[in-house]
Parts: C-alpha cells; structure tokens; sequence
C-alpha cells in the first residue's frame, strides 16, 4: 500500500486559488480589527448601561482564578475596577464615566482612561 499523497496539475490550482482568497480574508480582516481596534472599544465601552451594586467579589476557579464581580442584577464580570462589596455602580449609555458610590463619596472612573492605561486606546 502506497502511503504517497501527490496531486496533479488540474487540482493544485483550485487550491492555491482558495488559498490565496482565505489567506486574503484572513490578512483584511486582521489589518481591519487592529487599525479599528480604539474605535471599536470607545464603541462598546459607550453601550454600556450599568446601574447596580455590587454584592459579591470571588475568584472564579473556571476562569483561571481571575477575580469577578457579582452584581445584583445577576450579571458577572472580570474585576478590572477596584470594587467593593456593596459599591453602587452607575453608568448611563453613551457616556464613559462610571460612578462607584461609596460610603460618603463618589468616585469617578473614566473608562476611556482606564482602557489607554490598560493599552487597549492609543
């Protein structure tokens, strides 16, 4: 039994043709998400419409022991603000200041802020 596996002239062109347009699709749209990358993270960070508390701080096994927040709406996410269990947190949409209530004060966290420091806006 012949193991080689070779092919003829008539089907290395369709190959090489669906090659070229993958390759092609796969190039444009890297190029595309890296040059919109900031326009695209302003975008979702502007949709955000938040307006809870939290109730839970925990390091989530799953997820490779990151720590996440439990809100009181039900909604988890990663901790990448400095919460703290019984934090209201307000966000209205189309705006990119969160406002953490706690205690006495008020903390302002500009998102837009906080994603250049973290290198995802230029």
């Amino acid at each position: 039994m012949d193991n080689n596996f070779e092919l003829d002239k008539s089907s290395k062109k369709p190959l090489l043709i669906f090659g070229l347009i993958f390759g092609s699709i796969v190039f444009l749209t890297v190029f595309y998400l890296n040059y919109n990358s900031a326009d695209l993270t302003k975008e979702q960070l502007l949709k955000i419409n938040r307006h809870t508390k939290v109730t839970d701080i925990y390091v989530n096994k799953n997820e490779h022991n990151f720590l996440y927040v439990k809100f009181s709406n039900g909604t988890e996410k990663i901790m990448e603000t400095p919460y703290q269990i019984g934090d209201s947190i307000s966000k209205n949409k189309g705006d990119s200041i969160e406002y953490i209530f706690r205690g006495d004060s008020i903390i302002q966290n500009n998102l837009f802020e906080v994603a250049r420091r973290d290198k995802i806006l230029k």
